[in-house]
């Protein structure tokens, strides 16, 4: 039986519905287009300008395709409205790869939220992070990334890592599926880090919602940098032989960076053993109780 034109033409608006991408699905397309410009920009001479420019417009594009697929955040005390967390769209700069997501931040306190959807948070752990295939892991699920340090350097910080330091418990705030609290801190070197943060994540109606801020109920625990300062110690020692050879032995020098590297494994051990025993934990756990409930269903 022939078809008539309006049959013909219902039949390819379905068609084209079926096959119409997601707003995630243009998000990306979007995204790696940009990344392939440039790209193809950067490799002609002279193009630091073209770069710059093609840049931020293409970050500006894509802060408004996020803003459509997250919305607003109607979480007291971030801002309503967020700004995209990505820092480059060129290979060639830090911060390049990092998870697609807005950030409502709170400049004065310093308390931010970072929100993405399970959609993105997916594609990026399937095809963006390079953490696990360094030791020939396949992409971690969701949740085990929303546990796991390295997650965080990788897909929110730019230009320091974020190494944690103890679990808080927490209970799931009302309409979670899935929460978790750390207790950590951003930086670029190894050992004792004064500037501790709690970061609690959650997924709540298929988003995905990382809140970061100062840690105000963190306290030292002397034991555990009694800890530190011994491998420290030890690790000054070596490299002072090392120092004092005619020939340098870089063997010295890697027993240095070793021992340095042990004794920030051991305190940060002793730490998340001793924390939940000691008198500050309580007021640490209500501390990222109260964050994660901010994101509970109203």
């Amino acid at each position: 039986m022939r078809q008539t034109p309006l049959a013909l033409l219902a039949l390819v608006l379905t068609l084209a519905s079926a096959f119409a991408a997601t707003p995630e699905e243009a998000y990306l397309a979007a995204r790696d287009a940009a990344i392939a410009k440039i790209k193809k920009l950067e490799a002609k001479q002279g193009a630091e300008d073209a770069v710059g420019k093609e840049q931020q417009k293409a970050l500006a594009d894509l802060e408004k395709r996020l803003q459509g697929i997250i919305g607003d955040l109607a979480v007291k005390p971030y801002p309503a409205k967020g700004k995209i967390n990505i820092d480059t769209l060129s290979e060639n700069e830090i911060g390049f790869g990092m998870l697609d997501t807005l950030r409502f931040s709170q400049e004065d306190n310093g308390a931010q939220a970072i929100v993405t959807t399970d959609g993105l948070l997916d594609h990026w752990l399937r095809t963006q992070s390079q953490w696990w295939k360094k030791t020939d892991k396949s992409a971690p699920d969701a949740e085990s990334a929303l546990k796991s340090d390295d997650f965080y350097t990788e897909a929110i910080g730019s230009d320091a890592a974020f190494t944690k330091t103890a679990d808080i418990p927490i209970m799931k705030p009302e309409g979670a599926v899935f929460a978790v609290a750390l207790l950590g801190g951003w930086a670029q070197d190894i050992g004792p880090n004064p500037s501790q943060e709690i970061i609690v994540a959650l997924r709540r109606g298929g988003k995905v919602y990382i809140a970061t801020e100062a840690a105000k109920g963190a306290e030292k625990i002397p034991a555990c940098d009694a800890i530190w300062k011994d491998a420290e110690s030890k690790a000054e020692k070596i490299l002072q032989k090392y120092n004092e050879g005619g020939m340098k032995d870089e063997k010295l020098f890697d027993e240095s960076t070793a021992a340095q590297a042990k004794g920030d494994d051991d305190y940060r051990a002793c730490y998340a053993a001793r924390a939940p025993k000691e008198a500050f934990f309580a007021a640490l756990t209500r501390e990222a109780q109260e964050i994660a409930d901010r994101f509970k269903d109203r």
